[in-house]
Parts: C-alpha cells; structure tokens; sequence
C-alpha cells in the first residue's frame, strides 16, 4: 500500500511504499525518516521514532 507524508518544515510530499499505513514496522519507520531526513514522524496523531 502506498502512504503520503507531508513534510511539517518544508511542505514537501513524500510517498512510500508499506504494508499497512496504520501499523508501520520499525524499518518502515526507520526508511521514511532516513529518505525525509528527520528523526521521527507523525503518524495518525501519534509520535513515531526510529
């Protein structure tokens, strides 16, 4: 399934390929935040870290 974040600071669109956008593995998490560059993401109200 693909998911879509934006970036908070830069406003910019990324999009990923995962296998449930509700539930995202430690190495989905880890792949986003390394091809956004940041260290941590905001999923579906929820603070996540690599």
């Amino acid at each position: 399934m693909e998911i879509t974040i934006q970036h908070q600071i830069e406003k910019t669109f990324h999009t990923f390929d995962v296998n449930d956008p509700d539930k995202l593995t430690d190495e989905e998490v880890r792949m986003i935040c390394w091809d956004m560059n940041v260290v941590a993401i905001f999923e579906n109200t929820r603070t996540v870290n690599p």
